[in-house]
């Protein structure tokens, strides 16, 4: 069978940077499920795309479907078949409405009963009219996240279509959508080359002809040119540029034909704090910023313009300048309007920002005091020698919500907070806390660096999971639209980074208990809590803390288990996760002790003996102690030595967080275990000596519970 390679080239208005990756992908995505659903072969497949067209290019495609049979059945055969064994009407019509003879039906035992069935030949269609009769299909359901109609017509897509190529090799493959007819003819740059552009399904045949035409449709070849230029503009301006990933790909889906030129502002505008200029620069222009040798901001930027000429490309960086000193402009007088008072007077203007509505306290105000209480409460465990750093940059780290900068851009939130605290003259673990607080922002970023830092942010994270928790807004399934998740992780990163032993369920207990107080009326001058609100504080305060323990226990199951076993990291989280400080840790010794062809018994040992404890935990009296003058039988006597040897060192190896020693003696009592099992019977006729071999488990099973739980542990 032939083949060859199949080209599609959806050509548009231009299309928003962020659909077109994604949206050449799902092109070919919906084309690749195509042809592998009707069996058709085909090698190696990728997309294209620019800001006018998105293209797919599939390599050896089978000229036609391969031909098969299909297994058909109809009706049971006691419908088919009358008492004399002939077919009746209802099998004859199967067999005529599939188009077969009555002599092609047979029997067919199926786990329902017995039915009339049948082969058929299917002839394989051509991969041409497989395609164009699909393609408006696909074309019709792509997802978008907005599509839209032009003209009079039903039809919707990202952007008005204007072409589209369809090719086979040399064929064309026929079809319409939109009322654009396919064909083999593209079009080159819209400003530069803007007529019909005839291509093949070659692709470094389509990609130079499109070259020819001023058109890079592979965005690494304009991501390429991009880089480079960038470096060379930056080395000319004596700086290097802020590397920023996010513009760049943005930058990359906007241009057909990138041209990269320097640009420069005022150096006056430089007294702007640096985040801001860099945000306004990328946010509404889209443009690159340089800094020096001493890393400070430089007064160029860099645009990436879609033109040839040299003329044209100092018209378009003058245009930057024009607009990037117009926004700068902005952004200098929300900065001096800002800083007008002192960035504590704006604490006060919290007090009318609604955080969330349906709390008692919802205001950021009051965010901000009970965040207050929690940072001195974990200043006084974490860092007692900065309580006061805490409680002042506590106090300040949401006032920047009430300033024109924030407003302008809430990605600034914190940065600016913080040079307004430094320009205050606040000391420098307060202006550091304040920058910090909001770390880490998105999976990879930093945990705050100071301990005044880790305080207020996870004083943060954690009135924010209560105060969401309490009101029922918990994420479902994708949805989370709070960012819980993120606050969660950020909270347990962060407790996995301090020095100090924090006590995690203490911590929820004191967030739910400060966000569910009672809403309280003036009636005839007495203070009234209302009764149904308080009876659902109540209510909540008693469950709240368990669920949100419960999903902190899964955040740290799903960050665990993309490097570890989940049944080991289920076996660590069972055995406790108070102090989230040790929960790595422990993952990595015993995931290390696993690595041993030793591990599978020895887990099996301790897995045998907490199922025996736990089966039998009502029977043992509670508190009783192991008598050794009941020990008789020296395999037990082992045991209860080879404890009292180990015990001490394991205990001190986990007060040290010393893990893999803690291990090592985990391994030393696995022959006594052995022995204990192979010579003693547990449940002894005697109540007293079963209850006291039932004794020297517990112990056994306690001392390294603290380990693990091995009974989740698959050996």
């Amino acid at each position: 069978m032939s083949s060859a390679p199949l080209l599609l080239e959806i050509g548009c208005e231009e299309i928003p940077a962020g659909v077109v990756g994604p949206g050449a992908e799902a092109l070919l995505l919906a084309v690749v499920g195509l042809l592998d659903g009707a069996g058709v072969a085909h090698g190696q497949a990728q997309w294209l795309g620019t800001p006018r067209r998105l293209t797919v290019h599939i390599a050896d495609v089978a000229a036609e479907q391969p031909n098969r049979e299909e297994l058909l059945t109809g009706p049971p055969i006691r419908a088919a078949k009358d008492a004399a064994g002939n077919w009746t009407q209802a099998a004859l019509g199967f067999a005529k409405g599939q188009g077969l003879d009555i002599a092609a039906l047979y029997e067919l035992e199926t786990p329902k009963g017995v039915y009339v069935a049948a082969k058929k030949q299917i002839q394989g269609v051509a991969t041409t009219q497989l395609v164009g009769d699909k393609l408006p299909e696909i074309l019709r359901t792509l997802p978008f996240p907005k599509r839209m109609r032009w003209a009079a017509r039903p039809e919707t897509f990202a952007r008005p279509i204007h072409w589209i190529v369809a090719l086979l090799g040399d064929a064309v493959i026929d079809c319409e959508f939109a009322g654009v007819n396919s064909g083999k003819l593209s079009a080159g740059h819209r400003f530069y080359h803007n007529h019909a552009v005839p291509v093949t399904a070659d692709l470094d045949a389509y990609k130079l002809a499109l070259l020819d035409a001023k058109v890079m449709v592979e965005p690494a070849a304009r991501r390429h040119v991009i880089l480079r230029g960038i470096a060379q503009l930056a080395a000319e301006a004596g700086g290097t540029w802020h590397e920023d990933q996010q513009t760049l790909d943005t930058v990359v889906q906007l241009v057909e034909w990138p041209a990269p030129l320097l640009g420069n502002f005022s150096k006056d505008f430089l007294a702007i704090p640096a985040p801001v200029i860099r945000t306004t620069l990328r946010e509404n222009q889209k443009l690159f910023t340089l800094a020096g040798p001493d890393g400070a901001l430089l007064p160029n930027f860099i645009a990436v313009a879609n033109t040839l000429s040299e003329a044209s490309r100092a018209t378009v960086a003058q245009g930057n300048t024009r607009v990037v000193s117009s926004r700068l402009a902005d952004a200098r007088f929300f900065v001096q309007e800002d800083t007008k008072t002192p960035l504590e007077e704006k604490v006060l203007l919290l007090e009318s920002r609604l955080y969330l509505q349906g709390l008692t306290k919802p205001t950021l105000g009051d965010k901000v005091q009970r965040m207050l209480t929690l940072g001195r409460s974990l200043a006084a465990v974490m860092c007692p020698q900065d309580e006061h750093a805490v409680s002042r940059a506590t106090l300040l780290c949401k006032a920047d919500l009430a300033t024109k900068v924030v407003f302008e851009f809430p990605e600034l939130q914190g940065f600016i907070g913080s040079d307004y605290a430094r320009r205050d003259g606040e000391t420098a673990d307060v202006v550091a806390a304040i920058a910090e607080h909001y770390q880490p922002r998105f999976a990879g970023d930093a945990v705050p660096s100071t301990a005044p830092g880790k305080v207020v942010a996870l004083a943060d994270k954690l009135d924010t999971l209560a105060a969401c928790f309490s009101l029922g807004l918990q994420p479902t399934g994708s949805q989370d639209q709070y960012g819980l998740r993120r606050a969660a992780l950020g909270a347990l990163r962060i407790l996995s980074a301090v020095d100090s032993p924090v006590s995690l369920r203490a911590l929820l207990d004191n967030a739910v208990e400060l966000v569910a107080v009672p809403e309280i009326d003036q009636i005839g001058g007495i203070q009234v809590a209302r009764a149904a609100h308080l009876d659902g504080s109540v209510a909540k305060r008693q469950a709240l803390p368990d669920e949100l323990l419960q999903f902190m226990r899964a955040r740290l199951l799903a960050m665990h288990t993309q490097e570890f076993p989940t049944d080991l990291v289920e076996a660590v989280l069972d055995a406790g996760f108070d102090d989230v400080r040790t929960v790595l840790p422990r993952l990595q010794a015993l995931n290390t002790l696993r690595q041993g062809d030793g591990f599978a018994p020895l887990a099996a040992a301790f897995k045998r003996i907490g199922n025996i404890v736990r089966k039998n935990a009502a029977e043992l009296p509670a508190g009783l102690a192991v008598q050794t003058a009941l020990l008789a039988l020296p395999a037990e006597q082992r045991l209860y030595a080879a404890m009292q040897a180990t015990g001490a060192s394991v205990l001190q190896a986990i007060e040290n967080a010393d893990y893999p020693a803690a291990c090592d003696r985990l391994v030393e009592v696995k022959p006594a275990v052995d022995g204990f099992f192979d010579d003693v019977m547990v449940m002894a006729d005697d109540p007293a000596v079963r209850h006291n071999r039932l004794a020297l488990l517990r112990d056994c099973a306690s001392l390294f519970a603290q380990l693990a739980d091995f009974a989740r542990i698959q050996a």
